[in-house]
């Protein structure tokens, strides 16, 4: 099994509950997952609290408004991670043509990836700098980098960002 946790937020609006329960079955339709709620979590302290309770590596952080899309998306993701080694953090790509990025090979490099995220368990630690949510993928990117690896996007993998647009907005609500 593999840890994925879903990192979400109460006081839902009924379009944000909406897109949580989506992201929240599709996770617990794969046979590999192993769903963790984060629940009102600082970006850092999701993200160590994350590192601290993952039994597996890689392990998934993702965000309640990202929907995988295709069959054994986790098992295909784990073995692409197991296979480049170089890589501490991948995305897949997404499904909206404002966040597609051309990939080529199994995993394409690339600056700065989002939701959902493998990551390597032991890559995160308390040196892991404090960040806003408009500043977190950048974070990650230069942390990992400064520890010699890379991130990409595994080029065979799909995801469904119904946010996108909306996601870093203060109160995650899409204001309506």
């Amino acid at each position: 099994m593999i840890n994925v946790f879903l990192r979400t937020t109460s006081g839902h609006s009924a379009l944000r509950l909406a897109f949580y329960e989506a992201a929240l079955t599709r996770w617990k339709m794969d046979q590999n997952a192993l769903v963790i709620i984060m629940l009102n979590k600082g970006i850092r302290e999701a993200r160590l609290e994350a590192e601290r309770l993952s039994h597996s590596d890689p392990y998934i952080f993702s965000d309640d408004d990202v929907v995988i899309v295709g069959k054994d998306w986790i098992a295909r993701g784990c073995a692409a991670m197991s296979a480049h080694h170089e890589y501490a953090i991948c995305s897949s790509n997404s499904l909206l043509a404002g966040e597609q990025h051309p990939c080529e090979g199994e995993i394409y490099p690339m600056h700065s990836v989002g939701a959902p995220m493998f990551i390597r368990k032991g890559i995160l630690k308390d040196d892991l700098p404090e960040m806003t949510l408009q500043s977190e993928c950048g974070v990650l990117h230069d942390y990992v980098r400064k520890k010699g690896f890379k991130e990409g996007i595994i080029s065979s993998l799909r995801h469904l960002h119904l946010g996108y647009g909306f996601s870093s907005t203060p109160g995650l609500d899409f204001g309506y």
